[in-house]
């Protein structure tokens, strides 16, 4: 089966409707703690809690643990961290890196909730992440590599698996380290006999006459399960493969929910459950965006330069540059585009080679001039030449005047033949989900507490960005809420 309909298999098993069965049916089970999603969060949150004291059941609908945690670069984000320690790191102060995290919520895309992010909470967090660092390995048994600067360079905060460490120049990896830190704690869940149900997805919180959460209810293949506990966590990430929330809250991205970068689980389960019960969301949402991709996946290296995509010039249905290519994120923009291009020359034989293959309009075209390249595209051939003389000025004279682009990433498209590459958004993961306070407790409208439940990570991000997303923040809110949210969940009387 290939990978394609591997997805697509595990899409449509997220929406088979609910199995109803009699009492005798039911398979019933106690324990103290539940967590729900086996992602960063999820497999966190389950250690945390056994750590505490807690009998654990860890439930995942898809068939394996991992979830967008185990597709990502796996690099956290914190300072002041036992790995900066011993490599005698400087300037990698908590406060440091808050600062960053607000800095670039202020280059944020228009729109949302002005009010975000909360200011106070980040700077909590950020000292949460240094014991999160530190527990993860001592406790769990993962190894870091020396930490390095994220892609956006400044001082070395970023924390990669040992297995898949940052380069030296900090602008990224290929490496899908994140499946490294997955395997560290699903090994510790193993080795502690802490059991995870794969393949069980839970469909319905249970609350007593005072809307306390007092278990749930699952489905296991066709086996329906009743859970009882103290408390449970919900892990189960965002909604970016759930087309009707992102039509609801990011609707320039509904189009792409099939290339999202998450995990097909990540469909708003946890979020749907708890509000179903009274839990409170937010009145507006947004994606995390990683990068634009080709049409043709096979084509996405051709966008890559050694600078990521900083090198690269992208331009619209107008023929126009629309964005200022080295900001940290730039999918925001191409989103809000009714159609954008990647220009290309052909200075580098192997990009050159594989792009010469492709003919088409919805992927690919060349030429050897600009008007030619524009006829092709479909835009404005006086356009097109005129973004791409004055771009290629601004390159010689190393000053954008147009975007204020940096100058270290000024590099002419002067060699023909020419391409224009169709472009696309993708994202990563969604900012949203249910409100909560510093323990992840989840709360009513009103502000209370619902006894015995907690969310982390996407399931719970909303108040810790705008509209944007700062690098190693995603997972280290993940593994940062799962394991304060398992410790509270542990307490629970």
């Amino acid at each position: 089966m290939t990978n394609l309909k591997k997805l697509t298999v595990s899409v449509l098993l997220a929406t088979v409707p609910l199995f109803v069965a009699s009492a005798a049916d039911i398979e019933k089970i106690n324990t103290d703690v539940v967590v729900v999603g086996g992602g960063g969060t999820g497999l966190s949150a389950a250690a945390s809690a056994h750590q505490h004291g807690a009998k654990v059941i860890l439930l995942e609908k898809l068939a394996f643990v991992g979830g967008s945690s185990a597709l990502s670069g796996g690099a956290l984000a914190a300072g002041e961290s036992n790995p900066q320690k011993r490599a005698e790191t400087k300037d990698v102060s908590n406060e440091g890196f808050a600062k960053i995290w607000l800095t670039d919520q202020d280059r944020s895309f228009p729109g949302g909730d002005e009010s975000m992010p909360d200011i106070d909470r980040i700077n909590k967090l950020t000292k949460e992440f240094n014991t999160t660092v530190n527990w993860m390995e001592k406790d769990i048994g993962h190894k870091f590599a020396v930490p390095r600067p994220f892609g956006y360079g400044g001082p070395n905060y970023a924390h990669a698996p040992a297995e898949a460490p940052i380069p030296a120049s900090g602008r990224g990896s290929s490496h899908a380290g994140g499946r490294f830190v997955i395997k560290a704690f699903k090994n510790y869940l193993d080795r502690e006999g802490v059991p995870i149900m794969t393949g069980t997805r839970a469909q319905e919180l249970i609350t007593d006459d005072k809307g306390n959460v007092v278990g749930l209810k699952a489905l296991k293949g066709k086996q329906p399960i009743e859970i009882r506990a103290k408390a449970v966590v919900l892990g189960t990430g965002g909604f970016a493969r759930n087309k009707d929330l992102l039509e609801k809250f990011a609707p320039s991205y509904a189009p792409y929910t099939d290339v999202s970068n998450a995990t097909p689980g990540a469909t708003g389960d946890g979020i749907l459950m708890a509000q179903k019960i009274g839990a409170a969301g937010f009145k507006d949402g947004w994606v995390m965006g990683i990068s634009p991709v080709s049409t043709k996946r096979e084509l996405n290296d051709t966008l890559k330069t050694k600078n990521v995509f900083k090198d690269d010039v992208f331009v619209n249905q107008d023929g126009k540059r629309f964005v200022k290519e080295d900001l940290p994120y730039i999918v925001d923009p191409i989103a809000a585009q009714k159609a954008a291009w990647a220009i290309l020359d052909s200075k580098d034989p192997a990009k050159n080679e594989l792009l010469s293959k492709f003919n088409d309009p919805a992927i690919v075209v060349h030429a050897d001039t600009w008007e030619d390249l524009a006829k092709a595209m479909g835009v404005s051939q006086q356009s097109l030449r005129a973004t791409m003389e004055q771009y290629n000025q601004a390159c010689k004279d190393k000053k954008d005047t147009l975007l204020n682009k940096e100058p270290e990433f000024l590099v002419p498209v002067d060699k023909a033949p020419y391409y224009a590459v169709r472009v696309i958004p993708s994202t990563m993961g969604t900012i949203g989900g249910l409100q909560t306070n510093n323990k992840f407790q989840v709360l009513r409208a009103d502000g209370s507490v619902i006894k015995g439940l907690y969310a982390g990570g996407e399931t719970a991000n909303r108040p810790f960005y705008r509209r944007v997303y700062t690098s190693g923040t995603g997972l280290g809110l993940a593994y940062t809420s799962g394991r304060i949210a398992g410790e509270n969940a542990a307490k629970e009387k």
